[in-house]
């Protein structure tokens, strides 16, 4: 629990930029005249920083995460409408056509293989949906491998391994 107490602290002084560069592709994908609200999932929400630039477009913002810890800090903040305990590859499959946006902000550095969470997005898109990810570029220029776990315990993923795996499950 003091884990999900310091966490945002912490990721301020390291000059934590995710949610800023989510929030900013949020902006260049529905440009400045968009008004309708979108169904909005927040996949691996931890304490709800993304949530701040995902909730002015959102007519509904449901959050996902592993830890109620940190889904205690994220209902705090009190910006979502729902916020569900769960893997977020299940928590997809089990949602249909729901939503229009789906943002994960830093969560897909903790998962190596991403056809299985990539495939679920598909699913989870209605039609036209768009899919706004972050992810560790791998720089290892010594190893073909698609992914690699690094000594940190996040993973990096190759940008030609990210942008097939999009393309396998219909992304464009």
């Amino acid at each position: 629990a003091r884990a999900a107490d310091e966490f945002d602290d912490r990721l301020a002084e390291l000059g934590y930029r995710v949610p800023a560069l989510i929030q900013e592709a949020v902006r260049e994908l529905r440009g400045s005249e968009a008004t309708a609200l979108w169904d909005v999932a927040d996949l691996g929400c931890g304490t709800g920083l993304c949530a701040p630039g995902l909730r002015p477009i959102a007519g509904r913002l449901v959050g996902v995460d592993l830890s109620p810890e940190m889904l205690a800090k994220a209902r705090g903040k009190e910006l979502y409408d729902e916020l569900v305990e769960g893997e977020l590859t299940e928590f997809l499959q089990q949602r249909p056509a729901t939503f229009d946006l789906l943002g994960s902000g830093d969560t897909l550095i903790y998962l190596g293989q991403l056809e299985p969470v990539f495939g679920a997005a598909a699913q989870a898109l209605r039609q036209g949906g768009a899919l706004i990810v972050t992810v560790e570029r791998k720089t290892d220029v010594g190893s073909s491998a698609d992914f690699v776990l690094n000594r940190h315990g996040r993973y990096a993923h190759r940008a030609d391994y990210v942008q097939r795996t999009l393309s396998e499950a219909g992304f464009e």
